[in-house]
């Protein structure tokens, strides 16, 4: 998709689902649970439940079932990275790592699309979070690790948000969703030993959840993954893979006061991760209105 077709309630519609998002860090620091049994369990609850939901219409073409299946595979280690982020550095700096997924966006679409070319403004808004996320990456060193690992599971989610735009044109959202999560689910199932070895600080597999762990894993299941990314799938529709993704800088804005209300992360962040959040939140909604304004008659 070159250009943003979407309606201003798609753009509402959009920003709701960044604030809903913006819960997973939060979510993946109360959980208990190594961050590949989190995604393990997240996706397996997700596929029942959109299983249930497209009993009826879930049939694809084989090769298309494939592909989908390959991309859910990304997608769980993207959220893998994403918790494993959240688990090594904290909710706020993890999330601010995500804000490198619309320079990627920028440089990858042109390459993964055909036709699909390299936008000047786009660029420039994405090098500007670029700089936003520099200013707080040498702010707060001690977290290199954090930022490094989720600035890889931003770029994993370009490539997925790209592919997934492809998927849209012809495949009902909530069927493209539920392939996926049986990919990630495949994908995460396949990381156990990883896990058991070297992720889970000793513990090996833990694949009982607590009472409380499997609460807050139906909510980041059911909320943030059946409702939030079916509708995010759907949205792809009919906005640019770059504005959504873009829109999602403001997940990091969300966990940093998630993170504050929760955890107490203020007390560990210094005066450059707030100027660098601030940034970002302002370049979003920049780029919101520039989006919509491009698309408006002159006179």
């Amino acid at each position: 998709m070159n250009e943003d077709l979407g309606e201003p309630r798609d753009y509402l519609k959009l920003h709701f689902l960044v604030f809903v998002w913006g819960f997973t860090g939060a979510l993946g620091e109360l959980i208990q649970l190594p961050a590949v049994e989190i995604v393990l369990f997240r996706s397996a609850i997700a596929s029942v439940v959109l299983g249930w939901i497209v009993r009826k219409t879930w049939r694809v073409p084989a090769k298309r079932a494939l592909a989908m299946l390959a991309t859910g595979c990304l997608i769980g280690a993207h959220w893998v990275l994403f918790f494993l982020a959240v688990k090594v550095a904290n909710v706020s700096v993890c999330m601010v790592g995500i804000a490198t997924v619309s320079l990627w966006t920028a440089l990858l679409e042109p390459l993964m699309i055909r036709h699909r070319k390299l936008r000047r403004m786009d660029l420039i808004f994405g090098v500007c979070v670029i700089a936003a996320v520099a200013v707080i990456f040498q702010s707060e060193l001690q977290y290199a690790g954090g930022f490094l690992i989720a600035i890889t599971a931003a770029f994993a989610a370009a490539v997925f948000s790209i592919l997934n735009g492809r998927f849209a044109a012809t495949t009902p959202h909530r069927v493209i969703s539920l392939y996926e999560m049986v990919g990630a689910c495949g994908f995460c199932a396949a990381c156990l030993p990883l896990s058991a070895f070297y992720l889970s600080e000793g513990r090996g597999l833990d694949l009982v959840p607590s009472a409380s762990d499997f609460g807050w894993l139906l909510v980041l299941a059911v909320v943030c993954t059946v409702y939030a990314y079916s509708e995010y799938v759907s949205l792809l529709k009919r906005l640019s893979v770059f504005t959504i993704n873009f829109a999602n800088n403001l997940e990091p804005v969300y966990g940093m006061i998630l993170g504050a209300i929760l955890f107490g992360d203020y007390q560990t962040l210094g005066v450059g991760f707030y100027v660098g959040a601030t940034a970002i939140a302002i370049l979003v909604l920049a780029h919101t209105g520039w989006s919509r304004r491009k698309r408006l008659p002159i006179g």
